[in-house]
């Protein structure tokens, strides 16, 4: 069995001056003198000892951010702080938080509003460590936000209201963190050798073909604080609009939320430190940043994708990383991170990464064992949800854990894994499970995209996108679009696309205009009829301006869509086994007008736990049908508390939908229904499988067909366990060494590529 450690971001080392606009000081410092008469609202005292109990195995976890810090739930407004008058009528209102013994202090108000013309100010008592000014451009929508941390256990927050705006702003703290550790004392107590001296500071070296990608790449690493009292790290990722917005990709087991987040970016040592035993220096940053929102999140591949809630000043100079969605094997990856909290480190593995399952989630994996591991650096404890660059630069993953550490100056050649772009990228069942609608708004499908702004920049560089609508439950056409966009510095006054359907005969589109640089021009390509089965449109830039264009890599682009077939039945069935929290779980069954025809739930709790449902819905020819299932707590009914699932199927027990493991407030199914018998149905009539349930054996016989089959035995989370080929009349199956449960099993006819699921209980 592996042993895995958590690998989440911490910050453990606050340094002086992180601002958000980076302007001005408070002006209390100069106008004001009587800070000694104001009283100190002290925060509780808390049992240290049974926290730092707590830690010593929640350390060891994978499922949570790790904590810093011990957080008060707190009541103050303007009512426990003072206000001062000054001679122009304007006011400042100052309150002081103290708690013995801190090592930082920060807060989380539920109710942000400045007018404008107000500002924020966070400081500790000597003045060393300033964050603000917060200005009106930070109010929430929501009213919450999150601060970054302040050095020592005194922490002032100064608010100044101009005369004008007088009353208009509002103010409340509902949580402070008294942060209990950082670097120096986390690692005073780590264990001898175990100190973090193996890590490589970003910029030391690793490599001459990557030093460009890393000075690129660096400037997208950031820390974000999740909570209020936990930390971990990610990327600001790019989209296919190019536009500079804020989207920010981490790890889902980061997730809490997002609006009382803070971010971190730039934190770098000026003085890189490699793989030795000395400290490295600190560097100064005042890059800092509040509030996000949630766009979209999964345990499947551990992503979370927020959009932060401010623009990102351009004075800056971050970068937006680019990615590879097309899930194609690396040549060699590298990982920028900020591991133990310490200041942004770098690592990099020559062994092309290999996909595997690990805590559930569909990852790459930097392979252990005796010469594996990482080459150059390791990540560790603090790590999580920073991105996995490949041999281009480009994103292809976030982490989610591993048990690579240091053993002094070397690694102790341990795996680490990180979920995979390409599952974050389409595998969910809505926007709110996946990447694609956010980091590809245009719907243009490329394989990757480069950074924003990009490393390098051609006069002359075409791009191709191919665009294919949402096909929905009873549409018999779809009309996608080819997208042309101009990347060059120069305009594009000519160009040819050729296009085709599912690799059939090209078609040519021949443009002739004037596009001027991130200008694009869409091309309707018509009306196509679609019908069960997949459609593929694919395009290709043959000329720019007459020429060749000078940056192939954009140049190919292909959609694909999957068009779910109508089912020939006269009921929708559904089994459903809940999991040990039956209470979060509920169902709805619409017709295509969002009438709720069948409902149920939420189910009683204990009484229900782990118990199997089955129900009948009547469904009539040609109408459309949705199943919803929603989970209150978010966070599926598989597979972390109970092996809960749920199963779709027809009449003659063909499988609609199997499923269980999902994320967010539901998962959604839509189900059309035919009058006729279907594809699969005919084939279902010449295949007989038993017995069910089974035992060491599995039989499959085949009548009336000369064709070849393949088999496929797999697991409610959908990973194949057995394979193989059966022909027509009696084929038997053996069932030795699969454990006891659930699964299916798929046929596919090797001549039509039809094929049926049914359901096999293994006992």
């Amino acid at each position: 069995m592996k042993k895995l450690l958590l690998l989440l971001t911490v910050l453990f080392t606050i340094n002086s001056f992180c601002q958000v606009t980076n302007e001005g000081k408070p002006k209390s410092w100069k106008q004001l003198s009587n800070s000694k008469n104001i009283q100190a609202n002290l925060l509780p005292s808390f049992d240290l000892k049974a926290i730092q109990d707590e830690d010593k195995t929640n350390d060891g976890l994978f499922d949570r951010p790790w904590r810093f810090g011990f957080m008060h739930s707190v009541d103050y407004g303007f009512e426990q702080g003072q206000w001062d008058v000054l001679d122009n009528g304007d006011r400042i209102w100052r309150i002081l938080i103290t708690s013995p013994g801190a090592l930082s202090l920060n807060v989380i108000f539920d109710d942000f509003f400045l007018p404008e013309g107000g500002t924020v100010y966070l400081y500790n008592n000597e003045k060393t460590d300033l964050l603000g000014a917060y200005t009106s451009i930070q109010n929430p929508e929501s009213g919450i936000l999150g601060t970054w941390l302040v050095q020592g256990d005194s922490l002032w927050i100064e608010y100044y209201e101009p005369a004008n705006v007088s009353g208009q702003g509002r103010l409340h703290i509902a949580k402070a963190t008294h942060g209990y550790r950082n670097a120096e004392t986390f690692n005073l107590a780590k264990g001898l050798n175990d100190s973090g001296d193996c890590n490589l500071d970003v910029d030391c070296p690793i490599g001459s073909d990557w030093t460009t990608l890393k000075d690129l790449n660096k400037k997208s690493a950031g820390i974000l604080l999740s909570g209020g009292s936990g930390f971990c790290s990610g990327a600001l990722v790019n989209n296919t609009t190019n536009d500079g917005k804020p989207y920010f990709l981490t790890a889902n087991h980061c997730y809490s939320d997002p609006s009382a987040w803070a971010f971190r970016f730039g934190w770098i040592s000026p003085d890189p430190v490699c793989a030795t035993t000395t400290n490295s220096t600190d560097g100064p940053t005042n890059l800092t940043i509040s509030g996000a929102t949630l766009r979209a999140k999964s345990a499947n591949s551990d992503f979370c994708l927020v959009e932060i809630n401010s623009s990102i000043p351009g004075a800056w100079d971050r970068v937006w990383a680019g990615w590879d969605k097309t899930d194609n094997f690396p040549t060699f990856q590298v990982g920028i991170h900020h591991p133990s909290g310490d200041i942004m480190k770098v690592c990099r593995d020559d062994d092309p990464a290999t996909k595997e399952v690990n805590a559930g989630a569909q990852t790459w994996e930097i392979v252990g064992g005796a010469s594996g591991g990482w080459e150059l650096g390791v990540t560790e404890p603090g790590s999580s949800g920073s991105p996995l660059f490949d041999q281009n630069g480009r994103i292809i993953g976030q982490l989610c854990g591993g048990a690579a550490a240091c053993s002094g100056t070397n690694d102790n050649g341990a795996l680490d894994y990180y979920g995979r772009f390409g599952v974050s990228w389409d595998t969910g069942a809505t926007p709110e499970t996946r990447l694609k609608e956010w980091l590809d708004p245009s719907g243009l499908n490329p394989g990757f995209i480069d950074s924003y702004p990009p490393l390098i920049t051609y006069a002359l560089d075409g791009a191709v996108g191919v665009s294919i609508p949402t096909v929905n439950c009873g549409d018999t056409e779809v009309n996608p679009t080819i997208t042309l966009t101009n990347f060059g510095t120069g305009a594009i006054t000519s160009a040819a696309i050729d296009w085709n359907i599912d690799g059939g005969t090209n078609t040519t589109i021949n443009f002739n205009g004037n596009l001027a640089q991130n200008e694009s021009e869409v091309f309707n390509i018509g009306s196509i009829a679609i019908s069960a089965g997949t459609l593929e449109i694919n395009a290709s830039l043959t000329a720019v301006n007459g020429v060749t264009d000078e940056n192939t890599g954009n140049d190919n682009a292909s959609n694909t869509v999957n068009i779910d077939e109508y089912f020939g039945t006269t009921q929708v069935h559904l089994e459903l086994t809940t999991d040990t929290y039956a209470e979060e779980t509920s169902w709805e069954f619409r017709d295509s007008n969002g009438t709720v025809l069948y409902n149920f739930g939420p189910y009683e709790a204990g009484t229900d736990d782990e118990t199997t449902f089955n129900y009948s819905f009547d469904v009539t020819e040609n109408e459309c049908y949705t199943f919803e299932i929603f989970d209150e707590f978010g966070d599926g009914i598989c597979c972390g508390f109970g092996n809960g699932s749920y199963l779709l199927t027809t009449d003659n027990s063909t499988i609609i939908f199997s499923g269980g493991e999902f994320s967010g407030d539901g998962e959604i199914t839509e189900i059309g229904i035919d009058g006729n018998l279907s594809i699969s149905d005919n084939l279902a009539q010449n295949i007989i499988m038993y017995p069910n349930p089974a035992n060491d054996l599995l039989n499959i016989d085949i009548t009336n067909n000369d064709e070849v089959y393949t088999y496929s035995i797999f697991n409610i989370l959908g990973q194949i366990i057995r394979k193989g080929l059966i022909y027509n009349g009696a084929n038997s199956i053996s069932l030795n060494n699969i454990v006891t449960g659930i699964y299916f099993v798929k046929i596919e006819d090797n001549t039509t590529n039809n094929s049926i699921v049914n359901k096999l209980i293994i006992k």
